[in-house]
């Protein structure tokens, strides 16, 4: 059977309110990050913030899908035609979100590779696009290689933050580690659906975190400026 719903019925009135939060917290991520790389010339946080971009893109997508899919539902029409637009509904903004935050978080992984060459990226992106598409278990898959992804990076932020013991670090570190947490919850939220909401809660806590330390470094960039 294959699974394509991005968490169960019960949350969906829920995630509407989370995804129009997550969408504008990491808006603010991204322009927070835009207005570092102003200060810097930092091309890692460029890169940083168009990763977010992505992100918040993919969260708008996936607000924007759960808001149609209420709306079907209300419709007076047969309940056949109902089910059938929102399996389509459901369908297209799940490739939709998987891809902009695939591409979000194959951003961030490039980050640390620390390479101009764009091949790798588009490499990288092609293969989560064709596994998750020609998966039985799609959402399952999907949640698999986020957060093998997610693995990579905080790999490399905790190396990092090893060599450069700086606060700053180590509250970007705690932040993709939570996020990291919160998507292995959702990886096994198809068993227990309460995961869903402690996935959630993992991912406001670590956006909140990355936004909080990229104000911080923004505002101690302008006093030394």
């Amino acid at each position: 059977m294959t699974h394509i719903f991005l968490y169960p019925a019960w949350f969906f009135t829920y995630s509407i309110i989370l995804e129009i939060a997550f969408a504008l917290i990491t808006l603010m991520i991204a322009i927070y990050a835009f207005r570092i790389f102003k200060l810097t010339d930092n091309e890692q946080t460029k890169n940083f913030g168009i990763a977010f971009v992505f992100i918040c893109g993919a969260y708008i997508i996936q607000a924007i899908t759960n808001i149609l899919i209420f709306s079907k539902f209300d419709d007076d029409v047969s309940v056949m035609v109902n089910l059938n637009n929102v399996f389509l509904i459901n369908l297209f903004g799940l490739y939709a979100h998987a891809l902009f935050y695939a591409i979000g978080l194959i951003l961030l992984l490039y980050v640390t590779l620390k390479t101009d060459n764009w091949r790798i990226f588009i490499l990288l992106l092609a293969m989560v696009c064709i596994t998750i598409f020609f998966s039985t278990h799609k959402l399952f898959m999907f949640y698999v290689l986020c957060s093998l992804i997610l693995f990579f990076i905080v790999i490399y932020y905790f190396l990092h933050y090893i060599n450069h013991k700086k606060a700053n670090n180590l509250v970007v570190l705690i932040g993709l580690l939570l996020l990291f947490i919160g998507t292995l919850y959702f990886v096994f939220a198809t068993n227990a659906e309460i995961y869903y909401l402690i996935g959630y809660l993992f991912a406001m806590a670590a956006y909140l975190l990355l936004l909080i330390n990229l104000i911080i470094i923004l505002k101690h960039g302008k006093k030394k400026r």
